[in-house]
């Protein structure tokens, strides 16, 4: 009678730990989408609640947006394992892999049929401005320290073309890629960093190409280290056949209007990226 007391509250301890590591995925079916704060709280939530609703239809897994305070606390949220899914931009996965380690890839946006994105170093059409080099001793303005098109890429490409050599470069961060091309118009700076949409919305108004930046992986998502395989495969699966329906498109381009559908990723597509970062901190 004793050994089956025993046994009984061995089983039940197992029972128990079990329970506690499927906590998050199977104590209430539900898992959390987390989300960097590119824009305002409100914009974010509105731009992926649509995804998060066609996934949890399609696979029977209740999903739910959770909108970052910052980039560092999104990483380090990631990173611990504290959220579910994670949408990523390259930088941030970047910073992500360095500091936590890998992490179970589900997709990369495909953009117009493209993968990858690049940014735009711009100047005004009048300025006389050429080349990059040509920017040494003027004034810059670049986007979120974080960003990878309006801060870090373009931030290392003027280091290569030596516009910072002996600090002679002087640079600002302002709120947002619209900020930039109209600090570049309004002649508050000599040049900016801007994603390609932005450039295209104010081109007309005067803004010049200068230069555009490599080709860089385009934006991710990612899962938590230890999401059972059966979730992660349900998902991915989801993921890629949304391009196929109406429901499921009109969810990806909730996020961006040009989103044509979602692909396979691997670490190695950042590696160029990674490079980059690396090189940059050693100029810094």
């Amino acid at each position: 009678m004793k050994i089956n007391k025993v046994h009984s509250s061995v089983i039940f301890l197992v029972l128990i730990s079990v329970a506690m590591l499927c906590r998050p995925v199977c104590a209430d079916n539900t898992l959390t989408l987390a989300v960097h704060p590119y824009l305002s709280h409100e914009e974010v939530e509105k731009k992926f609640t649509p995804i998060a609703k066609h996934l949890s239809d399609v696979t029977g897994i209740d999903i739910k947006v959770r909108v970052g305070s910052s980039y560092e606390e999104h990483i380090q949220y990631t990173g611990e394992d504290k959220v579910d899914i994670a949408y990523m931009g390259p930088a941030s996965y970047v910073g992500l892999m360095h500091k936590f380690g890998s992490k179970p890839i589900l997709c990369k946006l495909e953009v117009n049929g493209r993968s990858y994105f690049q940014g735009n170093i711009v100047v005004r059409k009048d300025s006389g401005i050429k080349t990059l080099k040509e920017l040494k001793g003027k004034r810059i303005a670049f986007g979120n320290p974080n960003s990878t098109m309006s801060y870090i890429v373009p931030h290392f490409m003027l280091h290569q073309a030596g516009v910072f050599a002996n600090q002679s470069g002087k640079h600002e961060h302002l709120q947002s890629h619209n900020d930039v091309a109209l600090g570049v118009l309004s002649g508050d700076f000599d040049a900016g960093a801007v994603k390609p949409e932005v450039f295209k919305k104010f081109e007309e108004q005067g803004l010049y190409t200068l230069e555009m930046t490599p080709k860089i992986s385009e934006h991710l998502f990612v899962t938590r280290s230890n999401l059972p395989v059966k979730y992660i495969e349900k998902l991915r699966k989801a993921m890629f056949e949304m391009r196929y329906t109406s429901q499921g498109l009109a969810a990806l381009q909730s996020i961006k209007k040009g989103i044509t559908g979602l692909v396979a990723a691997k670490s190695s597509d950042y590696e160029n990226l990674r490079k980059i970062i690396v090189e940059t901190n050693k100029l810094d």
